[in-house]
């Protein structure tokens, strides 16, 4: 699985090896899996020395962040097979607003 962030953004808590230079693409291999396999990652803001030095980032114009996950795999048949999931965020600074949307099941599973 390849999962690609927002230049803006980047994985944390990974191990270096599974990410780009830029830390904004992650690569893992996972082998066999199956409907009850589940993979969860963490990403955060750059830092803002980070943002600053990109010309083409306007952050005080940015309301969403997109992100792509591509899922290489083998079917049973053998064909080779990708399934892209790409999807955009909504930029939010109310923490309450926040708190209420989040998935506490998603995150307790990360948290393990």
């Amino acid at each position: 699985v390849k999962v690609k962030l927002h230049k803006g953004l980047e994985f944390r808590n990974q191990d270096p090896v599974n990410l780009s230079d830029d830390k904004t693409i992650l690569a893992r291999n996972l082998g066999n899996v199956n409907e009850e396999t589940e993979v969860t990652f963490e990403y955060r803001m750059k830092s803002v020395k980070e943002l600053i030095k990109m010309v083409d980032l306007d952050m005080t114009k940015l309301k969403s962040l997109p992100f792509q996950s591509q899922i290489t795999y083998t079917a049973l048949d053998g064909s080779r097979c990708v399934r892209v999931i790409t999807n955009t965020l909504e930029i939010s600074s109310d923490k309450e607003e926040l708190e209420k949307k989040a998935d506490f099941s998603v995150l307790g599973l990360n948290a393990v």
